[in-house]
């Protein structure tokens, strides 16, 4: 009877231990799952804190100002575009004033530039015959002009302060594009006209002492608006760069220019002349006439 007794209080006494043990394990273990999953918690709410974050300062490209017939957008650039001219304040001010970066620059002809401003025949008010009307580049930048009047020879002649002749560029045929020149900052600014359509066709180059340390090519560049996507498209397989792009609405009694139409400022890392042949085909693919 006493050995059963001691038996049964050492089972009980083994029991309770055992029934302890069990009940801080479990105590343990809950407290590593709670912790493992706060863990989860604090990295899932800072993993998207930083994904919102990252989408609220992300840049957009449908941005609008103006009325409901202008319409700017900027494309994020990795050649200093900040400090190159939105096609907007081209297209409102016909100045396009360029930093030190850029190395080349294509004055762009556009369609009926040959045409005073009375006809009504032009595509934007304040670049009439030149995209831009006044240039403002660095000593050293190079100069070239493309073509877009069809049907047009022009020849440009750019004079200096004094009215000298600097530049008397080859006859410019559509699509093509002109010989290249680098202007000094000594006969600034420079006037620009036409062998045979100035008036109206008149225009301005300033250099500015500053010298060019870049490599950039940059130009303007007017398409229809219902066009853009394709043009767009072809500039990209070139190897251009939007930078940034203005839509607005032609008033003209042309009718292939008439409506909308969109101001696109690009910029390339190859050279002038490599980008003047490659802005051939996009030129004629335009429905200009």
């Amino acid at each position: 009877m006493h050995v059963d007794t001691c038996t049964t209080l050492f089972i009980y006494v083994h029991g309770s231990n055992l029934t302890n043990k069990m009940r801080i394990n479990t105590n343990i273990l809950i407290l590593m799952i709670s912790v493992f999953l706060g863990s989860v918690l604090i990295i899932g709410v800072g993993n998207l804190s930083g994904i919102t974050h990252a989408q609220t300062d992300s840049p957009s490209n449908n941005g609008s100002t103006g009325d409901a017939s202008t319409v700017s957008t900027m494309t994020t650039n990795n050649t200093s575009s900040d400090s190159i001219p939105t096609a907007q304040s081209v297209y409102d001010t016909g100045v396009m004033a360029l930093p030190s970066e850029v190395k080349g620059v294509i004055i762009f002809i556009p369609d009926e530039a040959h045409h005073p401003a009375s006809d009504d025949k032009t595509i934007s008010p304040k670049n009439p015959n030149y995209l831009p009307t006044t240039l403002e580049v660095p000593e050293g930048t190079e100069v070239a002009f493309v073509h877009d009047d069809p049907s047009h020879i022009h020849v440009g002649i750019i004079k200096d302060k004094d009215g000298n002749a600097a530049w008397t560029t080859t006859p410019v045929k559509y699509p093509d594009g002109s010989d290249t020149k680098s202007l000094s900052s000594t006969g600034s600014p420079y006037s620009i006209s036409d062998k045979q359509y100035s008036p109206p066709m008149e225009g301005k180059i300033v250099v500015n002492p500053e010298k060019s340390t870049g490599t950039l090519t940059v130009g303007g560049f007017l398409c229809p608006t219902d066009q853009l996507s394709d043009c767009k498209s072809q500039f990209s397989t070139a190897g251009f760069e939007i930078i940034s792009e203005h839509n607005f609405v032609t008033k003209s009694v042309q009718k292939d220019i008439a409506g909308a139409n969109t101001m696109l400022i690009y910029s390339t890392a190859v050279p002038i002349k490599d980008a003047l042949n490659s802005l051939a085909p996009i030129i004629k693919s335009l429905p200009y006439k």
